[in-house]
């Protein structure tokens, strides 16, 4: 048996949740002419993208906002308070690629000193996966709604938030569901998708590269604009700095983290004013080396998901994928593998 919800029916689903919950929902829109997908608040009329394209901003903005005040302080009461999120909320609709990177995120944030701020987010949402190619494991999220035909996605809850959502009428059994999904198994995988299968491998290419092949880098360091704007919109980019806003009689203050980017050029400045990455050159490498060689060291795995984002969204137009690609090719060439 089988449980399964019709696509007609996935509209109808999502009206219902949004009654008592805010629930989010990719779409597409029209930009300065181009046509982009983001993550919006559902409301009557809008209707789900079912193919959404790369977001601006990822999923992780909804548990690591771009700027977000973590406590405030009243001199007058002499009282602190934490703030964190209180109302829960669903997101509806998730890729594998996106799935995969906020279970990755979990990973990293519930390492010692867990975050408490993103975890009291993540226990409020319900995530809800929408996967139109076949898997073999479930990337991650509370429900995956896996889509077997043109009519019918099969429903696999995950957790207990999924488990209670399945019991809704929209769901029901069925033991016999003609299935045509698979055909895209056959397409050919993205080289880069085929690289994070092997992130010992790329940890060992891009340590050679920056050690045998400074070229590539100081191509790259030409192209950079040092921006950040690949930082941003990778959700598995987490850094931030801490600053405290004072109000002007020093009665208040509001501890606020913002996101930060390893590419700026004052991120590795300390006090004294020496900066451990004084070139673009040296920060690049340290983007690199964070997402493919210290997240291999520390979790075995690499710290990309392919989704696509930076190559799309980088105003130099460089294509991560390919420089990669190069790094690979040169390495391989070099040790003869």
């Amino acid at each position: 048996m089988m449980l399964v919800i019709e696509r007609k029916k996935i509209d109808d689903l999502i009206q219902t949740l949004a009654k008592n919950t805010s629930v989010y929902i990719p779409v597409r829109r029209e930009q300065g002419g181009a046509v982009e997908s983001v993550f919006e608040k559902f409301t009557p009329g809008k209707t789900i993208d079912f193919y959404y394209l790369p977001t601006l901003c990822s999923i992780k903005e909804f548990f690591l906002p771009a700027i977000e005040d973590t406590f405030v302080f009243d001199k007058r009461k002499n009282q602190a308070a934490t703030l964190a999120q209180k109302k829960p909320f669903i997101l509806f609709g998730l890729n594998s690629r996106d799935l995969e990177a906020l279970t990755q995120l979990d990973e990293i944030m519930a390492k010692p000193n867990t975050d408490f701020f993103y975890f009291k987010k993540r226990e409020m949402a319900t995530v809800i996966g929408l996967i139109n190619e076949p898997i073999k494991t479930p990337p991650g999220g509370d429900l995956i709604l896996l889509k077997v035909n043109e009519e019918q996605y099969e429903a696999m809850p995950i957790t207990k938030k999924g488990r209670a959502l399945t019991k809704k009428r929209f769901f029901k059994k069925e033991s016999a569901v003609i299935t045509n999904a698979g055909s895209k198994s056959e397409e050919i995988m993205p080289r880069l998708r085929q690289l994070l299968l092997d992130p010992e491998f790329l940890s060992d290419v891009i340590k050679w590269s920056w050690r045998q092949d400074l070229a590539i880098w100081d191509e790259l360091a030409t192209l950079c604009l040092g921006c950040g704007i690949c930082t941003y919109v990778c959700p598995l980019c987490y850094c931030f700095s801490v600053e405290d806003k004072i109000d002007l009689g020093g009665k208040t203050c509001a501890r606020c983290r913002k996101w930060d980017a390893c590419t700026l050029p004052r991120f590795a400045q300390v006090t004294g004013g020496h900066n451990f990455h004084k070139t673009i050159r040296e920060r690049y490498y340290n983007w690199f080396f964070h997402k493919f060689v210290r997240a291999y060291n520390e979790y075995g795995k690499s710290q990309c998901v392919a989704c696509g984002r930076c190559q799309k969204y980088c105003p130099a137009k460089i294509d991560i994928e390919k420089y990669i690609l190069k790094m690979v090719d040169a390495y391989v060439k070099a040790k003869g593998v």
